[in-house]
């Protein structure tokens, strides 16, 4: 898989984030989960306020949200297909991070997992399903641990 079939936005000014090493974790992942090499996806970091407006438009839910997925289905020429959008509250990421004492690099990673998952159908409408993604999340998290420097997720400013 080419690394320029994943696109990278960083929308919250609050966190410099290191989109090439942010890039390499998504490759990672999808390898991990053996999906296609073709496959496009895009990866947008978000603020609290951002989020809460996209949760409430599409989830019609008005509070910020960890992570929303939007699977988008487009082919190319046949050669390439457009997964979908994924977008993540890195507001949500550094409290939660402290809440549970995860580091915030760690708890964006998590984050992404947990987002192309939705986009390959897992779900966690109930508890057999959250059970499902989390112990698939958690396999996934621990691979990446194994190879990943999350350190370099956040660029010091």
């Amino acid at each position: 898989m080419s690394a320029s079939n994943i696109k990278i936005m960083n929308r919250n000014d609050s966190y410099g984030l290191n989109e090439a090493c942010i890039k390499r974790i998504v490759l990672n992942i999808l390898k991990l989960i053996n999906k296609p090499q073709n496959t496009e996806l895009e990866v947008i970091f978000l603020d609290d306020e951002s989020i809460r407006a996209l949760n409430k438009r599409y989830k019609k839910e008005d509070r910020p949200t960890d992570v929303l997925s939007f699977k988008i289905e487009r082919k190319e020429f046949g050669l390439r297909s457009f997964l979908g959008e994924i977008f993540i509250s890195s507001d949500t990421a550094f409290e939660n991070s402290k809440i549970f004492g995860t580091g915030f690099e760690r708890e964006l990673t998590l984050y992404i997992i947990h987002g192309i998952l939705h986009l390959f159908g897992y779900d966690d409408e109930n508890a057999e399903d959250r059970a499902r993604m989390s112990k698939r999340q958690t396999q996934i998290l621990g691979r990446l641990c194994e190879t990943e420097n999350f350190s370099k997720v956040l660029m010091r400013r």
